[in-house]
């Protein structure tokens, strides 16, 4: 079959940003293949399961070291450290995932709570009870806990997101190729001073780096965790580090906040259903599935075809992009019914059917503290803010790929 070329769809056409998800998501209904040829030149694709069992899951078919944005990435960014692919990747994970243990999961929940209970208290002291949510709550509680976990300095958090932000609309919306590389660059300008540093530490004391050591002789953050921890027998070099280190921070640090004033908007936006959440506050871990189903805090993300292939019986050439449209995947009918409704009511294991966290060798690592995290959050606020209400709609924030809010206007008094 022939290749098909949609003119009508822009992704970066300013209704389709205003409409967010379900302009994506009323797309791929009608389209689970399309070639678009604008800003950039990619395919989309749509069906649930071209997507979940297929570009997801088949590492042969699609590659993942080319980058996941609309443009390849800077030389020195791709195929390196996160950016690879299995059978590298795997070891590349098993170093990343130890520092989402259970243990450390635990250790880090009491992060969550500390962090949240500063940041309410600091509203609730607020003589205008009103405010921008995002700016007073779900950025700086994100964003500091990123710079902990990470062991770069918790004061420079602003700086970090800003990095962050900048690479990552550069990637996807800046058509000059390389870009976005100054951020990156930045950010490991700031990275390999800590390594260096963490090195000396170790080497002063006359000991070889070792997992032994984090958290006794260096600090226990994923800095010290991956200058001490090997893959294949041998110690990761600073690049691979860097590439891991800005993974984190690029991924975890946007898809927390975006969650968090996604599920936020959409309580308050139909205020029965925060009355519903505050009169059964075990519906939490649903509600947060059902805003990662609904409201993805990514709208898709990119891969690149490793050989000739075809989706939907459209050939798709070796080296072509395909965006997996995770809204349209998200608001499958046959999955779940009345798709295009944002319900508490849905079974919590019926709404994890989506594609929010990707899947297969690159299921986002911070899964599990993505989920304790939110809900952690929700519990307390339902408690600590219950008088919370939407002033006015929200602020989208700036790129096509990104789906939170930058602007989430709100009372509590």
């Amino acid at each position: 079959m022939n290749n098909k070329t949609n003119v009508q769809f822009d992704p970066y056409d300013e209704d389709v940003f205003k409409a967010g998800a379900k302009a994506f998501a009323d797309f791929g209904r009608q389209h689970p293949i399309d070639h678009y040829q604008g800003r950039f030149d990619f395919y989309i694709s749509s069906d649930y399961d071209d997507v979940k069992k297929n570009i997801l899951v088949n590492n042969d078919t699609w590659l993942y070291s080319k980058g996941t944005g609309p443009k390849p990435l800077a030389e020195g960014l791709a195929n390196t450290g996160i950016m690879s692919d299995p059978p590298i990747h795997n070891g590349i994970r098993m170093v990343i995932q130890r520092g989402f243990s259970p243990k450390e999961l635990k250790r880090l929940s009491k992060e969550v709570d500390d962090l949240s209970a500063e940041l309410i208290k600091k509203m609730q002291a607020m003589p205008e009870k009103k405010g921008n949510f995002f700016e007073l709550y779900a950025m700086p509680l994100a964003a500091r806990l990123m710079c902990r976990m990470l062991g770069v300095p918790e004061k420079d958090y602003l700086v970090y997101k800003k990095w962050a932000d900048q690479f990552m609309y550069k990637l996807f919306n800046d058509q000059q190729e390389g870009v976005e590389a100054e951020d990156a660059f930045q950010m490991a300008q700031e990275f390999m001073g800590i390594i260096a540093e963490r090195r000396q530490i170790l080497a002063d004391a006359g000991v070889e780096p070792s997992l032994e050591h984090v958290g006794t002789l260096i600090p226990n953050d994923f800095i010290s965790r991956y200058i001490c921890d090997k893959v294949d027998g041998r110690y990761l070099n600073e690049w691979e580090i860097i590439s891991m280190l800005s993974g984190i921070i690029n991924g975890g640090n946007e898809t927390t906040m975006n969650l968090i004033c996604n599920l936020l908007w959409r309580l308050l936006e139909t205020p029965e259903l925060w009355e519903q959440l505050k009169a059964s506050p075990e519906l939490v871990p649903a509600a947060v599935e059902e805003s990662l189903r609904f409201d993805p805090p990514v709208i898709g993300m990119m891969r690149v075809a490793a050989k000739d292939t075809q989706l939907q019986g459209v050939d798709i050439a070796k080296d072509a992009r395909v965006f997996y449209n995770i809204a349209a995947v998200n608001r499958n009918e046959q999955i779940w019914p009345e798709a295009d409704k944002f319900s508490l009511d849905r079974p919590e294991a019926d709404s994890r059917k989506h594609a929010s966290f990707s899947g297969g060798s690159h299921l986002c690592l911070g899964i599990g503290l993505a989920r304790m995290e939110v809900k952690q959050v929700f519990e307390q606020l339902i408690v600590e803010l219950p008088n919370l209400r939407l002033l006015a709609a929200p602020t989208r924030a700036p790129g096509f790929n990104f789906n939170g809010q930058i602007n989430l206007p709100v009372a509590w008094d």
